[in-house]
């Protein structure tokens, strides 16, 4: 994996476990308010500094450029693959498998920036939530 998919990946794993954290039923919905409004001012502070807003829809949007990538690259691997099994010339065994490795990786490359940026709408929700039941 490289330093591009490394860096997604280890965004989603910080995302599950800040979601997880956030839906424990052992932590109530007043206490993530609490926590919330004690770093609202900072929260305030930044946005006005750095527009943290802004960036979380750049940050969205990188990520949904990036999946539409691999969704591209996930089809043309599947095509290659099925050219190799149609084809009127023999295919060798290595380029069989150099092709189920490719589309492996980018099947895999796809579930991880799909889920990525499902929990970057999911967390935003229920951080909305809380808040607004807080």
């Amino acid at each position: 994996m490289g330093f591009l998919w490394g860096s997604v990946y280890s965004l989603l794993c910080v995302e599950t476990v800040f979601l997880t954290l956030l839906l424990l039923p052992l932590i109530s919905t007043q206490v993530w308010c609490r926590v919330f409004a004690s770093l609202s001012f900072l929260y305030n502070w930044l946005d006005r500094l750095l527009s943290i807003t802004w960036y979380f829809w750049v940050l969205f949007g990188l990520l949904s450029v990036l999946f539409t990538s691999t969704l591209r690259e996930m089809w043309k691997y599947e095509k290659v693959r099925q050219d190799h099994k149609e084809g009127e010339y023999g295919v060798d065994g290595l380029t069989r498998e150099q092709d189920k490795t490719n589309l492996f990786r980018s099947q895999r490359n796809v579930y991880i920036v799909g889920l990525t940026l499902f929990l970057a709408l999911v967390i935003k929700r229920v951080l909305a939530l809380i808040l607004t039941l807080g």
